[in-house]
């Protein structure tokens, strides 16, 4: 084990990268704290050498450090990442391979190519004149529905979804240019109020003035009397 790297797995902190602030520590000597340190460190090091491997400050609480930032005797290692799960190619692919074949094929189609083709499928199919003959109150198929009522009442329901996420994109959209017409108009109100602020502070400061002004003549004035 080297003593320029943290011995943790998945740890990627080294002498030549670590941030201010971060030391590297070596093992413990005493029999008791190697005993210790084994039973938190049994799966977070592939191998462990006492006398090479060095732990970074990461891995330890602030209980653990005296005022000087020095580790204390007592100092276990107990913080630890998550460790990461690799997925392998091999399980991709067996991920992968339970799709049939059609929602492979499908996942290759823009939404674009989805789109058309599904309306190219509709088109082929008239929808049947008594359509609402075939669909109870409670817009589900009669028993003696023929299938281009049951594929109709899909294609409909599937409409209306979308007109009415369209009707909600619309709103939204309204909602947005209202809030950015407000926050426009906020803005320049802000402005405006800024350099009525202005305008104001310049009035002042011409006020003051002419008030030092009157009163240096007071004072002459006063001191012409006296004399």
């Amino acid at each position: 084990m080297s003593t320029t790297h943290c011995a943790i797995e998945n740890c990627r902190t080294t002498i030549l990268n670590k941030t201010p602030g971060i030391s590297f520590h070596p093992c413990p000597r005493s029999p008791e704290m190697r005993n210790k340190w084994l039973k938190v460190l049994k799966n977070k090091c592939s191998m462990l050498d006492w006398a090479k491997s060095r732990i970074c400050s990461k891995h330890f609480e602030l209980k653990y450090f005296d005022a000087q930032r020095r580790l204390r005797n007592n100092a276990i290692p107990t913080l630890f990442a998550p460790a990461i799960q690799k997925v392998s190619a091999r399980s991709s692919y067996s991920q992968d391979h339970t799709k049939t074949r059609v929602d492979r094929l499908l996942n290759k189609l823009t939404q674009a190519e989805l789109t058309a083709d599904i309306k190219n499928s509709i088109t082929k199919h008239k929808e049947p004149v008594n359509l609402d003959d075939f669909i109870t109150d409670d817009l589900k198929c009669k028993p003696d529905a023929p299938n281009d009522a049951h594929l109709w009442l899909m294609v409909k329901k599937q409409e209306h979804l979308n007109n009415r996420l369209m009707d909600l994109v619309v709103q939204t959209k309204k909602h947005v240019e209202i809030l950015q017409n407000n926050m426009e108009e906020a803005k320049n109100s802000k402005i405006e109020n800024e350099r009525t602020m202005e305008s104001l502070k310049y009035i002042v400061k011409c006020l003051q003035e002419k008030h030092a002004t009157l009163e240096e003549q007071i004072e002459i004035l006063t001191a012409v009397e006296t004399r």
